[in-house]
């Protein structure tokens, strides 16, 4: 089963955002299917279930992870094994 990551970005993309779209598309290459890549723009019903007022924003496995900033590729891969995906 895929480790699901949801990536909330403002609309139009900040360019916190541009880098955060970017930095998922090099973890996609990398992790192929193991993870699933959901990207939600602007203010959305989801970003309300998780309490997002701040963008860009990453939530993994349904943990608010990153907020407000966009990551190293360092940072987000640790938290991507934090969530149990070697």
């Amino acid at each position: 089963m895929a480790l699901k990551i949801e990536v909330f970005t403002s609309k139009p993309s900040c360019s916190g955002g541009r880098l955060v779209l970017k930095l998922m598309e090099e973890i996609k290459k990398e992790y192929g299917d193991r993870i699933e890549v959901e990207v939600h723009s602007g203010p959305t019903e989801k970003a309300k279930e998780y309490g997002l007022k701040v963008s860009p924003a990453i939530v993994i496995d349904k943990d608010v992870r990153i907020i407000g900033v966009c990551p190293t590729k360092r940072t987000l891969v640790n938290a991507i094994r934090e969530a149990g995906l070697m």
